[in-house]
């Protein structure tokens, strides 16, 4: 297997700091090749001779800015993971990179976490990367952005100064969008014990990471307005991506995993079906195609759509989400609910629980969207040590499915 190329564009780096990284990375000198740059000119030109998998760019550059870099970089070479790095916790730099880098580090980064976020990248990028995905994306033409309301909460949510009442403030000014926030959470997916009436009630109740995921949620669903095609629907796909997240975020309190995690895993679960939106509403022959190769072969959906299109729906949606600058922990869940053993280091994450509330899904509700309902991936299961857990799961799932019946 080649070795995966990595790039940092550094200006005025401490000696100190850069040796400390090729330290930590030499334990990995096998499997990547790493180049050290000074601006964005020479990184273009490395670029040029030979494209690097994952870049990391520092904000303040000469000529260019790490911005400006990185969004050359996106157009000429869209399947590599490009990383930002800012001292300033600038709520401008922050929303200027928002679809350009895939992740914005802040600086000082410690060597160590700097080596896990890369390690953790390089297998998003194998997906992220393929020519069959850039080809269907291309053939699009454009995708849609991320909601504006979504953006301008991204924006308060990183401010030193957040507070309850100005998030709410900026959720109410779109009427239609409040009224949705507040179905989704006073339905009984999410199990409140009294009923919610105003934004602010549901920041304070389900905390901000949940409340950006719903506003993310339901704005990227508003943006979608099309007829069902066979047994797909986009209500039938929010339905079940909204079951999928609440169930995602139990499995993943149960698993003791920690409370941001656990919003990670709601908003993963949430959005881990998006890319069947971009397929219904652009590839909706080859999506009909799928879904009778699907049926008359008693097969996933997933391995028809690979079979037809060369793509599968969580591979669209991750490459969609990616532009949006979702963080690597919801682009993993998305990109591998299905097949989690691809992780390059597997343990209990978000991940973790998103696969096991899909699969269990699908396994309770096998005529709702006709695949096999032998969705678990018992090896990966096996590596985490939880497939004596397996059978508790099911009882959180069989117990959310009552609760949603009732009402």
């Amino acid at each position: 297997m080649s070795s995966k190329r990595i790039l940092f564009v550094f200006a005025n780096e401490k000696p100190s700091t850069i040796e400390g990284i090729r330290q930590i990375l030499a334990r990995r000198q096998n499997e990547w090749e790493v180049v050290f740059v000074t601006s964005g000119s020479e990184a273009l030109q490395a670029m040029k001779q030979k494209p690097f998998d994952v870049v990391l760019a520092d904000f303040h550059l000469p000529a260019m800015s790490g911005v400006e870099l990185l969004k050359k970089i996106s157009e000429l070479y869209p399947g590599t993971v490009r990383f930002l790095q800012t001292e300033e916790a600038d709520r401008k730099v922050i929303l200027e990179s928002t679809g350009i880098a895939h992740r914005t580090i802040n600086k000082p980064c410690n060597p160590e976490t700097l080596r896990s976020f890369l390690t953790t990248s390089v297998g998003l990028r194998d997906i992220l990367g393929r020519e069959e995905l850039h080809a269907r994306i291309a053939s699009i033409g454009s995708l849609p952005s991320p909601p504006e309301l979504y953006n301008r909460l991204l924006n308060e949510l990183q401010s030193d100064t957040v507070s309850i009442k100005r998030i709410a403030a900026v959720i109410s000014e779109d009427i239609s969008l409040t009224a949705k926030i507040l179905q989704m959470i006073n339905s009984a997916y999410f199990g409140l014990s009294r009923r919610v009436d105003s934004v602010s009630q549901a920041v304070n109740m389900l905390g901000l990471e949940a409340v950006r995921g719903l506003v993310l949620t339901a704005g990227a669903f508003s943006q979608f307005d099309f007829p069902p095609l066979r047994r797909i629907s986009i209500e039938g796909i929010f339905g079940h991506s909204l079951s999928v997240g609440t169930l995602a975020r139990k499995i993943a309190e149960d698993l003791g995993l920690p409370r941001s995690t656990c919003d990670e895993a709601l908003m993963a679960g949430m959005m881990h079906d998006i890319g069947k939106l971009i397929m219904l509403t652009h590839f909706r022959p080859e999506l009909e195609e799928a879904l009778k190769l699907a049926d008359d072969n008693s097969i996933p959906l997933y391995e028809a759509e690979k079979k037809v299109l060369k793509v599968t729906h969580s591979e669209i949606g991750t490459h969609l989400l990616s532009l949006w600058g979702l963080p690597d922990a919801i682009l993993e869940p998305v990109a591998l609910h299905h097949d989690p053993e691809k992780m390059p280091i597997p343990q209990r994450s978000s991940l973790t629980a998103v696969h096991l509330a899909d699969a269990l899904y699908h396994e309770r509700n096998p005529l709702d969207s006709k695949e096999e309902s032998k969705l678990l991936n018992t090896r990966y299961l096996d590596k985490l040590g939880l497939t004596d857990s397996v059978d508790q799961f099911r009882k959180s799932c069989v117990e959310q499915a009552d609760v949603e019946q009732v009402s």
